[in-house]
Parts: C-alpha cells; structure tokens; sequence
C-alpha cells in the first residue's frame, strides 16, 4: 500500500528527472496513472505530470500577488523548466531556504490535485512500492521536518478570506467526484492571520478530505467568522447513510492537522460520529503578542501553549536557559515568562541579564517561582 506521503516523495522524484526516460518508466506512479508497461510509458507519464502543473495556473485576471500564482509558477520553472532552487528563488523574489519551504507546499497542492484525479485512495492501496524504497531508511519525523513553522515568524498576514478561498478552488474536483456540493459561508472584514498560509491550507484541505468522502450526495457547510484575537473556520456535514470509519490515509491526514495547529499556535477540535463531521480551527489574528517561556518543565511548557493556543498570543517555549537571549533576539517577544528555580541554572541571574540585554531590557517579565515573595 501506499501512503499519501509516499506518493509526494514519488511524485517529487519523478519531477526531477521529468525528461529522465528510464527513471519515469520504472516510476510507481507509471502503475497509479495507469500507463505502466506500455511503448509509450515515458511521455504518457511525463505529459500527466505537465498537464498537472499546467492546471494549476490561475486564470488571467486572477491577482498575481495571490498564492495560487506562486505555486503554479514554482512548478512550472523548478520541474518543467528544470532551473535550480537559487535560479528559481532569484526568479521569484524570495531565499532559497524560503523557496524549499514553498516548494513543499507547491509539491503537496499538485499531489492532492493528482489523487483526486486518479481516485488514488482506491489505487493506492493496491500498488506496493518497490522493495529497495520499502527499506529506505527513515527521514525526520513530521514535528521535526515542520518545526520551523513554530520558530518562525510569518512573513506577511494571511487573508483569512481569500486562503479558504483558494483551499476550496483546490478541493473542488473532491467534491465533484463525490456530487458534493461545498456550501462556504464567509463575511466581509475579516482580519488578517498570524499563521504560514501553507500550513492553514493544509489544516483545511485535510479537513475536506476528510468531510467530502462521508457527505457522498450531499452538501458539506464551510463558514469563517470573527472571534476575540481570532478567526474560526468550521467545517461541517451530515453523514451519508453508508459512511464507513476514516481510512488510514484519511486518519493520518487529521493527526497532520492537529500537529499543524499546534505549531501554528492554532486551535482545532474535531467531531465524528455516525451522524455529523464537524471541525472548528480558531487561527490568531495578525494582531499578535509574542511571549518567550523559559522554563525547564515541558509540562509547563504545554500548559503554557495550551492556554494561548488560538488567543492573541503567540508562546515560544525554550527549556534551555542558556539559549534564552538568542532566542530573544531572533523572535522579539513581547512578555517573557521565566521560571527563576531552575536546576543548575540561577534564574535570578538570567533574569538580571535579561534586563541588561537591549532587545530585553524593556520588556515585562513575568516572574514564576514556588517561593513566597513580597513586593
């Protein structure tokens, strides 16, 4: 069987050697896409995967300072094009590191366009991947491959309309091959999101696939509306009469989502029974406080992020003293949290840095200490 993570990684190699005959031919996705073992695999193969990337461009008046715009043309230079990560990033304006990050995302928009298309979770689970990628090593887990959505700062507030916009023109053809019908409820003024707009259209693309399947001929209701410090977006749908249990795929893509959420310093709660699927993500506000905790308990530490998750504020939580002012200068916070009773730490010294220090020395901190103090 395989997964929807091991079609990316199929998918992305088969991009790369896009004009690589003997590599296309022995490729799974030859076997997903129904053109293995033919004289012609090579470019039957090669013309799916172009024909993929050009569906993704935007119509022409669509905006060019969309998202849309940047994955389609990320595509189409990185694969069809076949430039360099430096060659594209020069081209489009951004960091080769920050490209890596989009072309992820690029990567996972063509993929779900591609398993809809090919009804991949019936296929999937009948191709077995070759046995030398089966023994392949392990990579970094999801938390570790994504931990940069918590480290770092969005670059630019998400309009929270028009990213819900963009995830259902995506899970549109879900939709039509289950006579789905989505039913989007958004207001006017909704404030801009402190979120990667990346990492929301995942939460809500995964959210889809999982409502679309199980609302078979009926109607599936999306709605955003404004909450203190936040935007909440809810999915919802009655079941069909015939809905069975989420699949594997299905599953992994809800754990992804929670995951997702807590590094995004979202909210998100789920649903499911025989009767109704419903999900509610609450996505700060651009209108964010940043808040450094230096404590050495994770369990305060997840306590800590669990109180600010989907409030105005950001946490970051370090249990490494000494990295504390490091951390400082590359996040500027707005409130610290420090724990002073720290083992092989003096906190009071820290503390007295943290007032010395430019970046910290204005800053409200707040104290924590099982000790009775007075004044």
């Amino acid at each position: 069987m395989m997964t929807r993570a091991q079609f990316v990684e199929c998918l992305r190699d088969a991009l790369n050697h896009l004009y690589d005959p003997d590599r296309l031919c022995k490729s799974p996705l030859a076997s997903l896409f129904g053109v293995a073992g033919r004289a012609d695999t090579y470019p039957a193969l090669q013309r799916i995967l172009v024909e993929a990337i050009a569906s993704l461009e935007p119509q022409a008046a669509t905006p060019s300072q969309l998202r849309a715009w940047r994955i389609y043309e990320l595509l189409f230079y990185r694969y069809v094009q076949q430039h360099t990560v430096q060659v594209v990033a020069d081209q489009l304006g951004v960091t080769a590191r920050h490209l890596r990050r989009e072309q992820r995302a690029a990567l996972e928009a063509l993929a779900y366009r591609l398993w809809q298309q090919f009804d991949l979770d019936r296929k999937a689970d009948e191709t077995a991947l070759p046995e030398s990628d089966q023994m392949a090593p392990a990579g970094p887990s999801v938390l570790e491959e994504l931990a940069w959505l918590r480290e770092t700062p969005p670059e630019a507030p998400v309009d929270a309309r028009q990213a819900l916009s963009n995830v259902l023109e995506l899970a549109r053809p879900l939709a039509s091959r289950h006579a789905a019908h989505l039913e989007a409820t958004v207001p006017a003024g909704l404030p801009s999101l402190a979120v990667h707009e990346v990492a929301l259209s995942q939460i809500l693309l995964n959210l889809l696939s999982l409502a679309i399947p199980q609302a078979e001929g009926g109607r599936v209701q999306v709605s955003a509306r404004a909450v203190p410090w936040g935007v909440a977006y809810h999915i919802g749908c009655t079941m069909k009469p015939s809905a069975s249990a989420p699949n594997a795929d299905q599953r992994a893509g809800l754990d992804l989502a929670h995951q997702l959420a807590t590094l995004c310093g979202a909210e998100l709660t789920v649903s499911l029974d025989e009767k109704a699927f419903s999900a509610v993500v609450t996505v700060p506000t651009s209108e964010q406080l940043t808040v450094l905790a230096i404590d050495d308990n994770a369990d305060t530490l997840l306590l800590l992020e669990r109180y600010c998750a989907g409030t105005r504020y950001r946490l970051i939580g370090t249990r490494d003293a000494d990295e504390a002012l490091s951390i400082a200068e590359k996040v500027s916070p707005d409130i610290i949290v420090l724990d002073v009773m720290m083992p092989r730490v003096d906190g009071w010294r820290l503390l007295s840095r943290l007032r010395q220090h430019s970046r910290t020395a204005d800053l409200p901190i707040v104290v924590c200490t099982i000790l009775p103090q007075k004044g």
